[in-house]
């Protein structure tokens, strides 16, 4: 696997956390539990001092390598409709990848300017940031194999769809970045998943070739605290 110059891919982020920072840390206490089944998209059912428990996940993804019969996982306790706890984390390759994608806008504030604005409407959907004369888009990233980080795991119509807003943004004089938030520290690289959604891997690329600035950043869950680990560049493919 070799890895792309990051310095020709990334585009700068007016950084306010240092690497080894942290950028969330949760109040709740974190308690672990098993898997028993996942029940649908949003309802895991998991196994705590004994007892059978629903918990809600709020990540659409197919998460096959995390949420699985047996797993471990970390929940909090939260007020839910249904359930009295919800996912936080799973555990893989002898880490806890981080599942709440609520949470993912909350950290990637952090890396803009104090001044910002956030669900900026644009044409049929909304971009998550606009800063100065930059729109970003932010996505969540949990599977990695072989190093490598993958988005999306599961087919997204939505994640094609921002893409050309961005693009037709750029078009009209905006800078557009794609920040990925990968909620895990072990990948050394970062590519479009095409097995699971060769649409979005090609409007990936375009969008690139179009000037889109793309920002991979890392993390690690320490306690009750997520930080900040370091920026990944794009693998080197014949695209890049």
């Amino acid at each position: 696997m070799k890895e792309r110059d990051s310095r020709n891919q990334i585009g700068d982020l007016p950084f306010r956390v240092k690497e080894g920072f942290s950028v969330y840390e949760f109040i709740e206490q974190l308690y672990e539990a098993n898997v028993v089944e996942r029940i649908n998209r949003f309802l895991v059912k998991v196994t705590f001092n004994g007892k059978e428990f629903l918990a809600h996940l709020h990540d659409p993804g197919r998460l096959k390598d995390l949420i699985y019969p047996g797993n471990l996982v970390l929940i909090r306790e939260t007020k839910g409709y249904k359930t009295k706890f919800s996912i936080t984390a799973a555990y893989s390759n002898s880490r806890f990848v981080v599942l709440d994608s609520r949470l993912h806008n909350i950290i990637a504030s952090k890396f803009l300017p104090e001044a910002y604005e956030k669900e900026i409407k644009v044409g049929n959907s909304r971009i998550d940031f606009k800063y100065d004369n930059t729109y970003l888009e932010v996505k969540g990233c949990t599977l990695v194999e072989n190093e490598i980080a993958y988005f999306p795991d599961a087919p997204t119509e939505r994640g094609r769809t921002h893409l050309k807003e961005l693009r037709e943004l750029m078009k009209k004089g905006f800078n557009a970045i794609l920040l990925i938030l990968v909620m895990r520290d072990d990948a050394k690289c970062f590519l479009p998943n095409e097995k699971t959604d060769p649409k979005f891997s090609i409007e990936f690329w375009n969008s690139i070739k179009e000037g889109l600035n793309v920002n991979i950043k890392t993390f690690k869950l320490v306690g009750n605290k997520i930080i900040y680990v370091r920026d990944i560049p794009l693998c080197k493919t014949n695209l890049t």
